[in-house]
């Protein structure tokens, strides 16, 4: 454990800092789902496939070329290592999986049935840590997960669980989604310790571009470009992906994928927040009461920490 080498204080801002920083994550991906709300309703000729495709291609394309220019020899190193590499390339094919098996799903359901799914993450997490590390749950974090379920659940929902459509495709890809996306809070971080949290990020998500490719290849989109969606986009890779991924990853050193995980709940909050600011969404009372919820988690996370 890299945390062992600090005395208990260093350790106590070394977690606050891997909390800050997968909060901001959860802030930049709930904006990043208003950006793509908003592309969706303008007719802007994306569609969820597509979306991912570009995404990927565009942050891991942006995200290399500053390596580049940060730390080059760094950066391009990894050709050198085939371990490293083939590591590397798994955790692109997880990031595009893990979205891919979550478009699916709503495809078969609907957004906040596939949603309801990724509150499975920090058990998920939970059950790993515990069957290869020996680190069981916490009766805090068991408790936040609970909290955090609940809380997800009700804003997705605004307390109308017949809109809910648990047809067996979309609990498989669901289920599907969810172990994925906890695959990719675990996976990536030896990979990290070794080559850095940008060279990981940025290769991830290039090889994740090139795999999606060959299920929507990206010269086949059709999109109608203009100033509007152009920055829709750009805040998408810029802000959603390469800054909210970076900073996911690196709050990861400090941090267990449980706590993670749970702390990832903040991004339906983020995202109800920014549609009601910008896109005019009003929020129901039953989506108060689960983000009352969810910021109940956070903060009971956050002062159960010594």
């Amino acid at each position: 454990n890299p945390l062992n080498e600090f005395c208990p204080s260093q350790m106590n801002r070394l977690f606050f800092l891997g909390f800050l920083f997968t909060v901001i994550a959860s802030v930049f991906w709930g904006a990043m789902g208003t950006a793509v709300q908003h592309l969706f309703q303008i007719k802007s000729g994306f569609f969820a496939l597509g979306l991912v495709t570009l995404r990927q291609l565009s942050a891991g394309v942006l995200f290399v070329a500053i390596g580049t220019l940060i730390m080059p020899r760094k950066m391009w190193s990894i050709f050198n290592d085939r371990k490293l590499l083939l590591e590397i390339l798994t955790s692109g094919a997880l990031v595009f999986l893990a979205h891919f098996c979550f478009f699916q799903s709503i495809s078969y359901s609907n957004a906040g049935t596939a949603a309801i799914f990724l509150t499975l993450n920090p058990m998920l997490a939970g059950l790993w840590l515990t069957l290869v590390r020996g680190t069981k749950m916490s009766s805090v974090e068991c408790i936040c997960a609970v909290l955090a379920a609940a809380g997800v659940a009700l804003m997705v929902t605004d307390g109308d669980f017949s809109g809910l459509k648990f047809s067996p495709m979309a609990v498989v890809w669901g289920l599907c989604s969810a172990v994925f996306a906890t695959a990719f809070s675990i996976q990536p971080q030896k990979p990290s310790a070794k080559a850095g949290v940008t060279v990981v990020v940025a290769w991830a998500f290039l090889f994740g571009g090139v795999i999606a490719s060959f299920f929507c290849p990206p010269w086949t989109l059709n999109v109608n470009w203009n100033w509007v969606v152009t920055a829709d986009f750009a805040f998408i890779v810029v802000f959603g992906t390469v800054a909210a991924f970076w900073l996911y990853l690196t709050g990861l050193k400090y941090i267990s994928p449980v706590v993670s995980g749970l702390v990832v709940c903040l991004e339906p909050l983020s995202a109800i927040v920014f549609s009601m600011v910008l896109l005019g969404d009003v929020l129901g009372l039953w989506q108060a009461v689960g983000v009352v919820l969810v910021l109940a988690n956070i903060c009971l996370l956050a002062l159960a920490r010594r």
